[in-house]
């Protein structure tokens, strides 16, 4: 199962998935706003989110970056995007492996929820910080799954999730750890004052903090019972019991790193 077997939307999709990325904004844009705070994110930047998503960041940037400077939000699949595009805010169909992008362009290069889906990361971030120029920021943000894995999760939800992440694993190269491996992969790809930060909150039944996540899962059920990875009968189980108001779990811990490419 690939990400994008499991993540694919289309047209009947739309509205889950717009969904999926407003509370995916809720959960996580006051993190990643902080980060632009603490490394100064202002007038007249250029700024290249990757992997742009619904384009909450994006739009925020763009306030930041106020009428003289520029935001280019990418991702493989725009349509989320494109109600955003603007004079300062260009929408881009991009893959951030294979596509180039120009060098020494951005002040800021920002990937979040990004770069733990790519087999081929590495790549992809030496592609951002030959994009990023002397003196600018690369901000990396990415989930480590320790903390959920740490605590004890009901049945039937517990073996859905471990089943499907363990599927995406095996076939996409899905790095579940990452966040927690941020600091040293990010001074490794040549960067200095290399910070990070990492949070973890409680994911209620029904709520942002759960449905951020349990929407890509049901998103995914159709592929992950026609592999039989799980019974249709056990998704629909497990699906109805995180939805439920008392149900309660820790989240994975989200961690921000940003470094500096030397100037």
């Amino acid at each position: 199962m690939s990400e994008r077997q499991a993540y694919q939307v289309d047209d009947a999709g739309a509205d889950a998935e717009a969904r999926r990325l407003a509370y995916l904004a809720e959960v996580f844009d006051p993190a990643t706003n902080l980060v632009f705070d603490r490394i100064g994110v202002g007038p007249g930047w250029h700024c290249l989110d990757a992997g742009a998503g619904g384009g909450s960041v994006a739009r925020r940037l763009t306030e930041r970056v106020a009428s003289d400077g520029h935001v280019l939000a990418t991702d493989i699949d725009i349509r989320p995007l494109e109600a955003s595009a603007g004079e300062r805010l260009e929408v881009r169909a991009h893959d951030i492996v294979r596509d180039p992008l120009p060098e020494a362009a951005f002040d800021l290069v920002h990937a979040r929820g990004l770069m733990q889906h790519l087999d081929r990361r590495d790549e992809a971030l030496a592609n951002i910080v030959r994009a990023t120029k002397p003196g600018g920021w690369v901000i990396v943000e990415d989930a480590d799954w320790v903390t959920f894995d740490a605590q004890p999760v009901p049945e039937p939800f517990l073996g859905l999730h471990q089943r499907m992440q363990a599927a995406y694993v095996e076939t996409s190269g899905f790095d579940r750890h990452l966040g927690g491996r941020l600091v040293p992969w990010l001074r490794a790809a040549g960067l200095d004052a290399v910070e990070a930060d990492g949070h973890a909150f409680a994911m209620h039944g029904g709520q942002p903090s759960m449905e951020w996540y349990v929407l890509g899962i049901e998103r995914a059920a159709p592929l992950l019972a026609e592999m039989g990875i799980v019974e249709a009968d056990t998704i629909g189980a497990a699906l109805a019991q995180v939805r439920d108001p008392d149900f309660c779990v820790l989240s994975p811990l989200a961690v921000a790193a940003w470094g500096r490419r030397p100037a």
